[in-house]
């Protein structure tokens, strides 16, 4: 996760120093900003060289989150004409130059602004001032649950009612295609899918699935967790990778936003076909030497073809699984290898477990 914090007078910036070790020093990509008349010093801060209404743009578009050590009130209008949907804004915080508070503004649940707000109070002794109805009436959220466990929200209208019948005491079912790991919170009525898709939206619930299938009134959870892997002839027609992308998908039944990433090759990393597909789908596109691919562990398809022109037996199922395999993350062949004018595909998906306690 990259941050930027910025601060506007000295002590303030003494606390922006402060505040961007802290960051550091837990895992965060973090660079602190301030006026050069404010950094006599301070070490560790970037000048700010432009207006703050650039700065902010420009963070907005680069960073996950931003803080700025100072007023609300400039925050307020700094971040206003950025702000687009709590779903993708970046969280934004506001911290006084005391220290004393730490009040989160935008994207409280799904940007993380809320967990940050208290994990940085407690790092400086200040009061993480916490306004979400969810959080102040101790009740399940599942846009933050959504996010601490990595899911897609299918429908957001879905969300928002699901929030609105817990805040009123309702209970809402939940059925998970994973294993759940916790404590179920207050409110929730763990369900099988069949008792779930009985309900038929008649009572607000929630699914947890890799499925295409939609249920009326059943708010998906998908867990973003599985890589496809392509291998193609060289120039193959863009039109052809993605055809075949969306058949091994329909073949499986995974409904698209399921995917993390394409994968394939480092033959293929400038290959157009398979480049303007992650482009289109929004997603990375991660290639592996032969090499690599050729480490992993399992079982796989094998072509004496595919070795005597990558150097390795298979390509799609190989690459999909790298991708969890380099991370140390474990994973299962979803989909085998599917070969069709000149394209080859497969799946290969993490072992999800859902934490029930991300609330």
């Amino acid at each position: 996760m990259k941050l930027a914090v910025i601060s506007f007078t000295e002590r303030g910036s003494r606390l922006n120093r402060k505040v961007v070790e802290w960051l550091k020093n837990h895992g965060w990509e973090c660079e602190g900003y301030a006026q050069e008349k404010f950094l006599d010093g301070t070490e560790g801060l970037f000048p700010l060289k432009e207006t703050l209404q650039n700065w902010t743009e420009r963070q907005f578009l680069n960073c996950q989150g931003l803080i700025f050590i100072g007023a609300c009130g400039i925050a307020v209008r700094a971040v206003a004409p950025w702000v687009r949907d709590k779903m993708t804004d970046p969280a934004v915080l506001v911290c006084d130059e005391a220290g004393d508070f730490v009040i989160p503004l935008l994207s409280g649940h799904v940007g993380g602004a809320n967990q940050l707000a208290k994990e940085l109070g407690k790092a400086l002794g200040a009061v993480p001032v916490i306004t979400t109805a969810t959080d102040v009436n101790g009740v399940f959220a599942v846009d933050l649950f959504a996010s601490g466990n990595g899911c897609i929200l299918s429908d957001r209208k879905l969300a928002k009612e699901i929030s609105a019948a817990l805040l009123q005491g309702k209970q809402v079912l939940i059925s998970s295609d994973f294993p759940l790991e916790g404590k179920i919170p207050e409110g929730l009525k763990v369900v099988s899918k069949d008792k779930l898709s009985e309900e038929g939206g008649k009572v607000p619930g929630i699914w947890i699935t890799w499925s295409e299938e939609e249920m009326p009134g059943i708010l998906k959870l998908i867990p973003e967790g599985i890589a496809l892997g392509i291998g193609c002839r060289k120039g193959i027609l863009p039109e052809t990778v993605k055809e075949q992308a969306e058949r091994v998908l329909g073949k499986a039944r995974i409904d698209r936003r399921a995917l993390c990433c394409l994968t394939s090759i480092d033959l293929k990393q400038e290959e157009e076909g398979i480049c303007q597909l992650a482009q289109e789908w929004r997603l990375p596109f991660i290639t592996f030497g032969a090499e690599e691919l050729d480490h992993v562990p399992g079982s796989f398809s094998s072509s004496e073809f595919v070795q005597q022109v990558t150097g390795v037996d298979c390509v799609c199922e190989r690459s999909a699984a790298a991708y969890f395999h380099e991370k140390g993350i474990p994973w299962e062949m979803l989909e085998r290898k599917q070969a069709a004018h000149q394209v080859t595909t497969a799946l290969a998906g993490k072992k999800i477990i859902i934490h029930m306690e991300w609330t």
